[in-house]
């Protein structure tokens, strides 16, 4: 037996090296990561991330990094009266992080909250008050606006500040720029709301990805808040979301592959694999690898870094570089909401929770869509863009398609409530459900405003709709 002991110690030992980055990479070590996210129910949490705007109130205009009112001088009093602990890069902060949860900022100065692993929606939006309260004290004092919708109303791309994180700067945007035509929108002038769940099995995982990616085109729908674009009723339900469209086709949208029978951990391997690398870090700097392959640097096959190889934490830094709508690490993100108010934070929370925490409602899900081909919810992701909840998808509009999802996900949190004993989360649905019964999406009531007051005096917008409260009569 002492041969079967030393054994398992040199395996979990090389297990220790290869998470620690120390090692080189084969293919169980690639399975390694999405394995190790396989949870048992009663350890399923909550993730939820979420983007804001910040516009100084005098100007209207977007605040820098430096200066009076600015992106540094928030930290400061952050750090200073709420206790959140600064992250650096080099000698600039560029995140804080406080209890498990953290604010990091996107390139064009969105702040993002990236909450801690929540039990419950209820617990999720006791966190997000929190937040809230600490940036209203930190605005007030500094005369700004925190206001989050799928893309800027009115600002240019010129008008952006950009956030001095080397990543974006000098490897993300420059290649942005040759791989698709609204790559920097996307960067500096998009807000996204996000809930990442988890899985406790290969074919839990499976089924999760495939009824989440057929359920996505409705959720960018529901969540619609970006019909103005510099100044400019665009038509559009979602201008975010059309702006997807355009940023990079090896890393974005709704992969095919999620569709086969087979779908496994080996088939996101496979695809990550062969979407273009960003970067890897050495030593706390960025090395640009922009375009080169994850494949050929794992066999020690880069032309840039001759007979150097990929690294665990490599794989992990890679994988955050694929942007589809629903994406898998050891978890699964469901990333395709556009920015809005405070209630669609939890609203879109409490969505996926119910659809997905319960095994009632995952079954009737999946039977719902269980005949959706690839072809037709890729025809769907892009009509959403336009028409939102008129579109429709095998020969029904989404506007009845919604109210069937939205029953399920009702049904789900019945379910949850009971199983754990807390209060029902589905009345965070209550915005979705308002929509639905009035057939009137929060990008409508948008664009129809600004086709009326806001025509005659835009400067209002921020008083009128705001993360705080949503948009008001």
């Amino acid at each position: 037996m002492v041969w079967l002991a030393t054994g398992i110690r040199e395996w979990i030992i090389k297990i220790m090296r290869v998470e620690k980055g120390t090692d080189f990479l084969n293919r169980d070590q690639l399975r390694h990561y999405f394995e190790k996210g396989c949870k048992p129910n009663s350890e399923w949490g909550i993730g939820s991330e979420y983007e804001n705007f910040i516009l100084a109130l005098d100007s209207r205009r977007p605040i820098g990094y430096d200066g009076p009112k600015s992106i540094a001088t928030v930290f400061d009093l952050l750090i200073n009266k709420f206790e959140w602990v600064p992250i650096f890069e080099k000698s600039n902060i560029i995140g804080l992080e406080k209890e498990k949860a953290n604010i990091s900022l996107e390139p064009g100065g969105q702040f993002e909250l990236s909450g801690a692993i929540k039990k419950t929606v209820h617990e999720v939006n006791h966190e997000m008050t929190s937040f809230i309260q600490n940036m209203k004290v930190v605005c007030e004092e500094l005369g700004l606006g925190l206001f989050s919708m799928g893309a800027t109303p009115y600002w240019k791309r010129d008008e952006m500040p950009i956030m001095p994180k080397n990543r974006y700067k000098k490897i993300m945007m420059p290649y942005m720029e040759k791989v698709g035509t609204q790559g920097l929108d996307m960067m500096l002038r998009t807000c996204t709301i996000q809930v990442n769940l988890d899985y406790s099995s290969e074919a839990d995982m499976a089924k999760k990805l495939r009824v989440a990616a057929c359920i996505q085109p409705l959720v960018t729908a529901l969540f619609a808040s970006s019909p103005i674009f510099e100044g400019n009723n665009t038509g559009h339900q979602s201008w975010r979301a059309q702006i997807w469209k355009h940023t990079d086709n090896d890393r974005t949208g709704i992969p095919k592959f999620i569709f086969d029978n087979d779908l496994s951990f080996d088939s996101w391997i496979e695809y990550a694999l062969d979407v273009p690398m960003y970067f890897i870090k050495r030593e706390g700097d960025y090395v640009n690898l922009s375009g080169e392959s994850f494949r050929k640097f794992m066999k020690g096959q880069l032309k840039s870094m001759p007979n150097q190889r990929a690294t665990y934490s490599d794989w992990i830094d890679h994988l955050t570089t694929i942007f589809t709508d629903v994406r898998l690490k050891n978890f699964i993100e469901m990333r395709g909401a556009d920015g809005g108010p405070s209630q669609n934070v939890t609203a879109l929370a409490a969505l996926w929770v119910g659809l997905l925490y319960d095994n009632e409602a995952l079954e009737n899900l999946f039977d719902l869509v269980k005949m959706f081909t690839w072809q037709s919810v890729n025809n769907l992701n892009v009509d959403v863009c336009r028409m939102g909840m008129n579109a429709t998808i095998n020969n029904k509009n989404l506007w009845a398609f919604g109210e069937e999802v939205l029953d399920i996900a009702q049904c789900g949190l019945r379910n949850r409530s009971l199983a754990l004993g807390v209060k029902d989360e589905g009345l965070f649905l209550m915005p979705l459900l308002e929509q639905i019964s009035k057939k009137s999406t929060l990008a409508t009531r948008l664009a129809n405003k600004f086709d009326g007051k806001w025509k005659k005096n835009f400067s209002t917008f921020y008083d009128d709709f705001n993360f705080y409260h949503g948009l008001r009569n």
